[in-house]
């Protein structure tokens, strides 16, 4: 894993087919930043990538991610 632990996106994808199955027709992911931890952004890209390509793979269209604060927020739509 390149910058999260796999129970970190197994419980946002586990989160993503809930909403899927209860016919949202948008979800939002936000992943914080240890910036203790003095990630760099090739991490921090990585993470987002491998959390992006998971909730893609369950049925979701990724439309926008956008840095907030110490955190990642990241909005997907339902994929046709």
């Amino acid at each position: 894993m390149a910058g999260m632990k796999r129970r970190q996106v197994n419980r946002v994808v586990s989160d993503a087919r809930f909403a899927l199955n209860r016919g949202d027709f948008t979800f939002e992911a936000v992943i914080d930043i240890n910036m203790r931890a003095n990630p760099s952004m090739r991490k921090i890209r990585g993470a987002v990538d491998e959390l992006v390509s998971a909730i893609e793979a369950v049925g979701w269209q990724c439309v926008g991610v956008q840095p907030f604060l110490a955190s990642v927020e990241m909005q997907f739509v339902r994929a046709v």
